[in-house]
């Protein structure tokens, strides 16, 4: 799918979007009209990923991943069981849920194996250099201070998400850029300034209207490829 740009929505844990209110969320954007060259994935939380599975047309990621196998591994989540339940891929290392180093290198190893995308999260161009030597499938820029927030990052830092693309594109790993993202204006600016795609959680989940904010950042999305 390198040809597609990416629309990521991650559904946190959110009242709105989680547990009981899942399917009705879901539902809720029903009305999407799929872009033949943007996909659009919502990242789930793993007890939620089952029904998300059942209820969305969207592909469905994880929003973590745990480095090992299936085991004796006590409230762990293995990149075999995503694989199991047909999830695609994983958000790992998101300013919420910090992963130690060693751990995204193993995580990157086994997923690697079983064909589990990655969507590495990053707080600044110094993690983004850092981690795109492990080559996962997309780096999420999100610097931690504008997540959730009325600014967006490709208003406050474009110039480093220039940087960041220009560090990534050299190993073929696409970008994506979130913190602050709620409209169709920042979702086709993070296009204009080199990234693959947007990934938004607020801007979605939170809006009066869930449907026109999704259909209004994919056409951004979309009028920019």
């Amino acid at each position: 799918m390198g040809s597609f740009h990416t629309v990521i929505v991650n559904l946190k844990n959110y009242k709105e979007s989680s547990g009981q209110n899942l399917e009705k969320f879901l539902s809720s954007l029903n009305g999407i009209e799929r872009e033949n060259n943007v996909r659009t994935i919502m990242a789930v939380n793993p007890l939620d990923l089952a029904n998300a599975k059942k209820n969305s047309p969207f592909e469905i990621f994880s929003q973590t991943v745990d480095p090992v196998p299936k085991g004796a591994f006590t409230g762990k989540i293995p990149v075999e069981s995503l694989r199991e339940m047909n999830v695609k891929g994983s958000l790992v290392n998101h300013s919420e849920n910090r992963v130690a180093p060693e751990k995204i290198h193993s995580i990157m190893e086994i997923s690697r194996k079983v064909g589990l995308e990655i969507v590495l999260c990053v707080e600044s161009l110094e993690e983004a250099r850092r981690y795109v030597l492990l080559k996962p499938d997309f780096i999420a820029y999100e610097p931690p201070e504008l997540i959730g927030g009325d600014v967006s990052v490709t208003s406050a830092a474009p110039s480093i998400i220039r940087d960041v693309v220009d560090a990534c594109s050299a190993y073929d790993v696409k970008v994506l850029v979130g913190a602050g993202v709620k409209n169709a204006d920042d979702a086709s600016k993070s296009i204009h300034l080199g990234a693959q795609g947007v990934l938004i959680a607020s801007g979605i989940v939170k809006s009066h209207d869930p449907l026109k904010a999704l259909k209004g950042i994919i056409q951004g999305v979309a009028d920019s490829s």
